[in-house]
């Protein structure tokens, strides 16, 4: 074998050492949270409760009057199916609940997804909400779409200015949080709407919110997580039953 042949034998095993090595990576990186099998158990429908894979994710639907809607962009590389736990106790508070899933399982790649979710039931008052990465997306959504009436974010923050912005919105944030730092959300305050609820939640972190078990980087929450999911909608409930239902 000539040296010719050698140096093209040695560069194409690299490149496919280098190609693996990316393939690898990527994947890794991408890697979602799955949901736990009480999250899968949440997605179940029952006789007052319609649940529906639909297009742009699952609906849930309340028997009888309901009051209003709630699309929801789950978190970064987080399963969306982990939010069905307190996603089904807000629709049970009498609201339709739209639980977005995204490519990937990041918010950024489908910002507007929320538009097919309102889109079918264009009647009702809507809010736009989300956990983490899915709270800044939903807040971008709603500072240039006049069907979002008011925000719900979980353990986040704008990425816009949206000081400006004459919606009703909700901050929930656990005080165990070790992601979105209680530091963090204090050097974007401004960035909120100004008629912004902020609202602290003990013992909770940002796991809290979903089930999909830890998650790196962040604190053990001192709170059980069906007493955080209760709280977590309870609390939703609250702010939404003030500015949606009307």
């Amino acid at each position: 074998m000539n040296k010719r042949n050698v140096f093209w034998l040695i560069f194409f095993g690299l490149l496919l050492v280098f190609a693996g090595t990316v393939v690898t990576f990527t994947r890794k990186a991408l890697k979602s949270y799955p949901p736990t099998p009480v999250a899968l158990e949440a997605l179940k429908p029952a006789p007052t409760l319609q649940i529906q894979k639909t297009a742009y994710g699952w609906v849930f639907i309340p028997s009888g009057t309901i009051k209003g809607g709630l699309a929801f962009y789950p978190g970064g590389r987080v399963d969306p199916q982990a939010y069905a736990p307190p996603l089904r106790k807000i629709a049970e508070g009498g609201y339709r609940v739209a639980l977005l899933q995204l490519p990937f399982n990041l918010p950024v790649t489908a910002q507007g997804k929320a538009r097919e979710a309102i889109a079918e039931a264009p009647e009702l008052r809507w809010a736009v909400g989300g956990h983490g990465l899915g709270g800044v997306v939903a807040s971008n959504f709603a500072q240039s779409n006049p069907d979002a009436k008011t925000i719900v974010m979980w353990s986040s923050y704008p990425q816009n200015d949206l000081s400006g912005l004459e919606k009703p919105t909700l901050l929930l944030h656990g005080d165990q949080d070790g992601v979105v730092r209680q530091t963090a959300l204090e050097q974007n305050r401004p960035k909120f709407p100004k008629n912004t609820q902020f609202v602290n939640l003990p013992g909770l972190d940002q796991a809290s919110f979903g089930a999909y078990g830890p998650q790196r980087g962040d604190n053990p929450a001192t709170v059980g997580k069906e007493a955080g999911w209760d709280l977590i909608a309870r609390k939703t409930l609250e702010f939404l039953n003030q500015t949606l239902s009307k």
